[in-house]
This record gives structure tokens, sequence and C-alpha cells, in this order.
């Protein structure tokens, strides 16, 4: 039970207490007073009374005046009874009055009962006993006055007991609403949200308290940032150019073998290397200033072109004249639009000192399982054709394999149609060799003699011909369908444009199913760049998700730090780090540096830390020294078909 609550119940039991007690002794000390003054009230009537027809009762014939005198007195309506008796005790007169109370309730008489006393005098003839009169006060009068007595006290005291309420809701809220804010406060702090209680309350010891929390709060805010600035300098020092403030050759060598060896997202696209080709001339001509000035105006047109949000673009500087820009998931005319823009942008920025031109750009398209040197070598071919070519740049020619558009359009319209995904399991497990949950990777085939169409292509043909969002309502509803029957929780892969869509967020909650507990069996993983361009709706639609029970990872985190301030407010279960941190991490002293500052700021955060591509004993041995909570990869589990 809440302490407010605790305390005004507590108080207003006291003030119950309090408000009967004070009617109770008020009503019985009226009625002792009221049956004192009906005991006097007939003694003295009995005296008075007794005195005046004493003279008379010793006679029979004056009787009919002692019963005159006796009717004066007695029709006044004070008296239940008046009694008469001669010495010899027998009566001579006798009056009495009905016992009946008006304007009182009967079950207050019987709750404060009255019984006047009889009252009784003896009547003397000189030295001669003549008799004895008995008086009693009636008790309706009586009743009347303690009733009323009673009701006015009882509003009184109600009125009283009113105010003493609402100076009891005043005083319970004073002290409670600074306990409540500090409650507030600490629950927000668990949750790294540290914001300040302005409303400072003037009681000492509540003072005290709440500039307590305050302080500590601004503490543990400064100490959340100092981790944030110490992994943003890490990445800065080890994965930034320091001249244009892009990523550097380590970062791109990083990133580029993992697009190629990331079985996963099997992902495909292409290389774009931009050389500027009059950098030489401008260093020995006009000095290095001159020379960093051309780098870095070319680095920030660069940068400008590649922030059109339908890109998926990424820029390094991998030397001092040469750029590269990864392209993924981007079709052959999608790359040579971009690459047209560029040339276009850096030809209009050119100065008379570049005599060789502004840039030269050669392009060449990549996918999952290339070698490295390949690429390059078909980009640099392309782009010495380049610097010979009036218009610049030149994409290098090979031949796809590839579906075309039009084949993948129907490729993906027969799948669609099915209704139906295979998929394969690869276990996410702790160090102790328990199981966290299974990613599900899906498999499609439309005829069984062919096999299963590669993903690596189909993924990206999806994106390109605007399937995404209807390929992941597909692997989420046959996903579902084997989740009833499923023991452990499996977790499956979101696209970033889907999670753009208001239609798939209403989908997906109307898909999920009605009990929570299976619901907490499935975990959605969606890329960090999601959380980058993230919106209220992408917000808001996790939290809906999360109050229904399922659980949230982000996946390739640590690629773009800046998700790291989104993470608070969207509270995900897991970060899955980036494979490219993790690949050979052992001989990595930077990644390792890098890996630990993510994982204090996600354990900061109450977040759990995921690690993927784990090939072999030495990775996972050290992502165990550095307190990532749990392993992914083929030396951990390899993928396996699904039983259900």
């Amino acid at each position: 039970m809440p302490l407010s609550k605790q305390l005004g119940l507590s108080l207003l039991a006291v003030l119950i207490l309090v408000f009967i007690g004070t009617l109770w002794i008020n009503v019985h000390n009226t009625r002792n007073f009221v049956a004192q003054q009906l005991a006097s009230h007939a003694q003295d009537t009995a005296t008075s009374l007794g005195l005046s027809i004493a003279p008379y009762v010793a006679e029979t014939d004056d009787l009919p005046i002692v019963d005159t005198m006796m009717n004066a007195i007695f029709d006044r309506g004070f008296y239940q009874s008046m009694v008469l008796r001669d010495a010899n005790q027998r009566v001579l007169i006798e009056k009495h009055n009905p016992n009946q109370v008006d304007g009182v309730p009967k079950w207050f008489s019987e709750l404060l009962p009255l019984t006047p006393p009889e009252s009784s005098t003896d009547l003397n003839d000189g030295w001669t006993m003549a008799g004895t009169l008995m008086v009693k006060s009636h008790p309706g009068f009586g009743y009347q006055q303690l009733w009323q007595n009673a009701v006015q006290s009882f509003w009184m005291i109600l009125a009283v007991f009113i105010a003493a309420l609402v100076l009891l809701y005043g005083l319970v809220t004073m002290i409670t609403t600074p306990l409540l804010a500090v409650v507030k406060q600490a629950d927000a702090i668990s949750k790294q949200q540290f914001e300040q209680i302005k409303g400072i309350p003037r009681t000492p010891e509540l003072k005290r308290i709440v500039l307590a929390v305050n302080r500590m709060s601004a503490q543990l805010a400064k100490l959340f940032s100092q981790l944030t600035k110490q992994a943003e300098r890490y990445r800065d020092y080890s994965y930034q150019d320091t001249l244009t403030g892009v990523a550097n050759r380590r970062a791109f060598e990083l990133a580029f073998e993992h697009l190629l060896t990331d079985s996963e997202q099997h992902s495909q696209g292409y290389l774009l290397l931009i050389r500027l080709t009059s950098l030489s001339e401008v260093n020995n001509e006009q000095g290095y200033q001159a020379g960093d000035e051309y780098v870095k105006l070319v680095s920030q047109e660069l940068k400008n072109v590649l922030t059109q949000p339908a890109l998926n673009g990424t820029l390094y500087r991998i030397s001092g004249a040469d750029f590269v820009i990864l392209l993924e998931d981007t079709a052959q005319q999608a790359c040579i639009t971009l690459t047209e823009a560029i040339i276009a942008q850096l030809n209009a920025v050119e100065k008379s000192e570049y005599r060789l031109g502004t840039a030269h750009l050669g392009a060449g398209s990549f996918s999952f399982g290339d070698s490295r040197t390949d690429i390059l070598e078909r980009a640099d071919n392309a782009l010495a054709g380049a610097s010979v070519a009036t218009q610049r740049w030149q994409l290098s020619h090979q031949q796809d394999v590839l579906h075309s558009n039009t084949q993948w359009r129907d490729q993906l319209k027969t799948i669609l149609q099915q209704k139906h995904a295979d998929f394969v399991a690869q276990p996410i497990k702790n160090h102790k060799d328990g199981i966290l949950y299974s990613e599900w990777f899906a498999r499609f085939r439309t005829d069984k003699t062919e096999g299963y169409l590669p993903m690596g292509q189909l993924v990206p043909a999806s994106v390109r011909l605007n399937y995404a969002q209807k390929l992941d309502e597909l692997l989420i509803a046959s996903a579902l369908i084997k989740l009833k029957d499923h023991p452990h929780a499996i977790g499956l892969n979101v696209s970033r444009l889907s999670l753009s869509q208001t239609s798939f967020h209403q989908w997906l909650l109307r898909a999920l199913p009605d009990d929570n507990a299976t619901c907490a069996k499935l975990v959605l993983e969606i890329p960090e760049r999601a959380l980058v361009n993230g919106t209220e709706d992408l917000v808001r639609f996790i939290a809906q998700l999360k109050s229904r029970g399922v659980r949230i990872t982000v996946e390739r985190f640590g690629a773009q730090l800046a998700a790291i301030t989104h993470l608070r407010h969207i509270r995900p279960d897991y970060l899955k780090l980036d494979g490219r941190f993790v690949r050979n991490i052992h001989n990595e002293p930077d990644n390792q540096l890098f890996v630990q500052s993510l994982v204090n700021i996600a354990h900061g955060l109450n977040i759990q830390v995921i690690a993927e591509m784990i090939e072999s004993e030495a990775e996972a041995a050290c992502l165990q020294d550095l307190f990532v909570d749990y392993l992914q990869g083929y030396y951990i589990g390899k993928p396996v078909e699904t039983k259900v």
C-alpha cells in the first residue's frame, strides 16, 4: 500500500475515533445532566405540592380540592405519574401520562434510555402522618433536549471533522509529493534519465532528501556523458580522419570486410573510388595548407551529396588524395545517378588552380563473397579510364549473374503468393552455454529442384522494387505460426524501410498474438540506422511492442554513435555489436577499447550486449573479458534447420 494511503488511512482512523468518542462523551454527559434535572424537578414538585395539599389530605371531603390542585400541576405535561397514598398506603388519587416521546427516533431512545427516579414526600397533619405523595418526571422532554443536543453536537463535530480531513489531505500531500518525486526520479535514474526535481519542498528534512537526489542525478548524468564522449574519442582516434572528420582507411577496411563476409546480410552494392587528381600539384605549387583546403572542400561536397535520405552510403578517406563511398543495396541506375551528381557538384566548385580537374571517379560493384582486392582493382581500373574520359567518371563492366529487376519482381510476387517461408536458426548463447534466443534466417524456393534463392540478392531486390515491407510481413507471419509451438524465443530481422512505415506498425500490432506469454518469445532485431533516422512514431511503436511483451534488439550497433542518444528513448533489451568490431578482436587493441566503452554505456542503461560473427575461441574469450553478455557465430553454433 502506498505511503500516502497508509498515512491517510491511519490519520483518518484517528479522526473517526476522535469524532465518535467526542460525540459519545458529549451525549453521555448531557444524558447524565438531563437525568439529574428530571430527578431534581420531580423532587421540587413533590415537596411544594405536598406542602400545598397536606391540610386537605386527612379529610375525605376535601379530596376534590386535592385532586384539583394536583391536576393544575399534572396537566402541564412535565410528569409521567403522580400517586397520593394515605397513611395506610392506600391509593387515594393516581394520575399517569403515556410513556410516549414525540420528535425523537425510537432507536435513539433505546440507545440512550432515560429512567427518571420517583421522588416522594410525606404529608403531615400536625404531628400526625396523613399520607405520601409520589412524583415522577416525564422523560419525553429529557429525550427531546438530549436529541437536540446530540444533533447539534453531531453537525458541529462533523464540520470540524471535515475541516480536519482537508487539513489531513494537505498534510499528506505535502509529505508524500516530494517523496513520490524522489521515487520517480530514482526510477528514472535507473533508466538513465537524469532529470532534476524542480519542486523543492520547504520542509527541511524533505528538502535535504530532494536536493541530495538532484545532486546524485546530476553526477550520474555527468558520468554517462563522460562515458559517451569517451566512446566517441575512441572511435574518432581509431576510425576517423583528422583532417576531414570522415571515416578513415581503417574504418573502411573493417566495414568493407564485414560487408563481404556477412553471411547474414548478404550485402551487395557499389564501391566508388574518388581521386583528387590535382592534389599533388596544389601541394607542390601552393603548399600543404592549400592542399588541405582542397581536400576539405571535396570532402564537404561529397558529404552534402550523401545527405539524400534515399541513399545508404558511407564516405571514407583511404589515402591523401583518395576517397571511397560504399553504397549498400543500391541498383546500377541509382549508382550512376549518384556518380553523375557527385561529378557535377565537384565540377561546380572547380578552381583555376585545379588544372587536372577537381576529381575523377571510378566505380565497381561488389557482393557477398567477393574478394576485396578484386573489387578495388575493378574500381581502380575504372578510375584509370575516368581520368581520360570527358565525363570524368566510369563504371567498371563485368558479366552480371544477378536477375534483372523484371525477373526479381516476378520472383517476389511468386514468393508472396505462396505465403510461406522456411527458416534456419542460429543460437545466441551466454558464456555458460545457456541460450538467450535463436535468430531465424529465412529461405525461399519456388521449385524444389532448384534449391534456395540467394538471400543476398533477394533482399536488396525487395528494397529496390518496394517489396521490403511485404517481405517482412510474410516472414513475420510465417514465424508467428511456428512460434506457437516453439519452446524457445526466436529473433527476426526487420528492415529499416518497414520500420519507417506506419502501415507496417499497424499490421504488426494486429498480427501479434493476444497472449503476452507467446509475444515474449518474439525478439525483433532492428538496424541501428533506424534509430538515427527514427521518428516519434518509431519510438511509440517500439513502446507498444514492449508493452505486449515483445523484446527488441538493436543490431549492427557501434557503426553510428549518434544512435546512443536514442537508446534512452526506445529502451531496447539487447544491443548486438557490429561484426566489424568483433572480427579478430583479440588482435585489435583499438577495437577492444571501443567495444569496452560501448559495453559500459549499454550496461549503464541496463541493456545486455550481444556479439555476433564469433568464429574462434580467442574471439569468444576476449569478448568475455570485455563483459559482453551473449555470443553468436559459427564458433558458438551453426545455423540449423528449424524443426517446428
